[in-house]
């Protein structure tokens, strides 16, 4: 019956939040540390039978008192690499970046980028916005919407700040509270794409 679809599919969202909530978390703990994941994903997030993640593969951590890459490097997945990190800079919004766009995946159930040459799919994680999960699924709540588009934004600066920042508006959703995340308005995008 509808209701109990309904039921499942908002039950469904809540859940990806508790995932998002529960990794930036995670992410935070290590940021405090100064380690820096550098390649979150899906598939480096593990759901265990007690409904809790544990991040795995942190084979491209950096600690930033070390320098494990050159200069020029381009290590990670690249449809979850933030823009900046082709420029060689990386700090912990790129794993903010990261997480938001396993988010937006795992709401409309297909990456934000993909194409299989590898440099256009640099091209479009560079130069490309990605595209309203409500444009894909209008069911997708408005709210959960504006923290992964906040998450994924091109521009660091207008990112979470911190995977704590991230945690607490995902905390906020899972609570029914409005989240401080606000949308981009018609004036900030036409902003945005006048730059471009």
């Amino acid at each position: 019956d509808l209701s109990s679809a309904e039921d499942n599919r908002s039950a469904y969202y809540l859940s990806v939040a508790k995932i998002g909530h529960q990794t930036a978390d995670a992410l935070s703990y290590a940021h405090t540390r100064g380690i820096i994941h550098r390649d979150i994903k899906p598939s480096n997030l593990l759901l265990d039978g007690n409904g809790t993640v544990w991040i795995t593969d942190f084979g491209l951590a950096k600690s930033g008192d070390t320098d494990m890459t050159h200069t020029g490097d381009i290590l990670g997945t690249l449809r979850y690499m933030s823009p900046e990190r082709f420029k060689g800079q990386c700090d912990v919004r790129a794993d903010v970046y990261a997480l938001g766009l396993t988010l937006y995946e795992m709401l409309v159930l297909k990456p934000a980028f993909d194409s299989p040459d590898r440099l256009t799919l640099i091209e479009m994680v560079s130069r490309t916005d990605i595209e309203p999960p409500r444009s894909i699924d209008p069911r997708i709540p408005l709210d959960l919407e504006t923290i992964v588009l906040k998450a994924c934004d091109q521009d660091p600066k207008r990112r979470y700040q911190s995977a704590d920042d991230l945690a607490d508006d995902l905390q906020r959703f899972i609570n029914d509270v409005a989240n401080l995340a606000r949308r981009a308005s018609l004036l900030d995008r036409a902003a945005r794409w006048s730059c471009i």
